[in-house]
C-alpha cells in the first residue's frame, strides 16, 4: 500500500463503510438466527414461507452477507479502487432499496435507503482511484 492510495480514501468514507459493514453483518446474522426479531413488523411475515431461507428471507440474508464480506475484504485492502467497487455495490443495492420501498409505500425505509444512496454517491465521487 502506498501513501498515494491511502490518501485517496477520505477517513469519513472508511468510517461510514465500517459502520455499514457492522449493520449489514448484524442484519444478516439476525435474519439467519432470529428472523422474527428482525422482521417482526414485516407485513409479509404471515405469508407462507416468508421466513424460509428458500424464500424472501434467504434472499435478504444472502445479499447482506455477501455485501458484508465484500465490504470487510475491501476495507482490509485499503485500496481506493476496491473501496470504489464496494461503494458501487452499495449504490446499486441502496438505490434499488429506495425505489422498491417507494413503490411499496414504505417511506421510512425509502428515506433511509435514499440517504445512504446519496452518501455513497458523494463518497464514490470523492475517491481518487489510480
Amino acid at each position: 500500500m502506498t501513501n498515494e492510495t491511502n490518501n485517496a480514501i477520505p477517513k469519513w468514507i472508511t468510517i461510514y463503510l465500517w459502520i455499514t459493514f457492522i449493520i449489514t453483518l448484524g442484519a444478516s446474522l439476525s435474519g439467519y438466527f432470529k428472523p422474527d426479531a428482525l422482521l417482526g413488523t414485516w407485513e409479509a411475515l404471515p405469508a407462507a414461507g416468508a421466513l424460509s431461507l428458500a424464500g424472501p428471507l434467504g434472499l435478504f440474508v444472502s445479499r447482506n452477507m455477501a455485501t458484508a464480506v465484500v465490504t470487510f475484504f475491501g476495507l482490509l485492502q485499503k485500496n481506493a479502487s476496491m473501496i470504489k467497487i464496494i461503494l458501487l455495490l452499495r449504490i446499486v443495492s441502496d438505490g434499488l432499496d429506495l425505489v422498491n420501498n417507494l413503490i411499496a409505500g414504505n417511506s421510512a425505509v425509502a428515506i433511509m435507503a435514499g440517504v445512504m444512496f446519496l452518501i455513497e454517491v458523494f463518497a464514490f465521487i470523492k475517491i481518487k482511484a489510480h
